[in-house]
């Protein structure tokens, strides 16, 4: 399970772009692409996955609980479409 202690890895297969305040991520093994809002782009900027939470946190008018399981699931995401790589710390 993962938890906020994890370090993510952006595989060499990954490439990204920032359109306005949004990130578009592109998995060029697969040709599937991602989207990430605002909050989404931001974590991404960030990689440390505590950091990123407490950086959103500070930034955005959010419940921490929430906050938390919103990021956890938008990482199983990427991790299972192969956007990152994820290592505990």
């Amino acid at each position: 399970m993962l938890t906020l202690d994890y370090t993510l890895h952006i595989p060499t297969h990954v490439s990204f772009t920032l359109v306005d305040e949004d990130a578009v991520l592109l998995n060029i093994q697969t040709n599937q692409y991602f989207l990430l809002d605002e909050v989404g782009a931001r974590l991404w900027g960030l990689l440390r996955v505590r950091e990123s939470y407490q950086a959103v946190l500070e930034e955005f008018e959010v419940e921490p609980e929430t906050l938390e399981q919103e990021v956890l699931e938008l990482l199983e995401k990427l991790k299972e479409q192969g956007f990152v790589e994820i290592d505990p710390v």
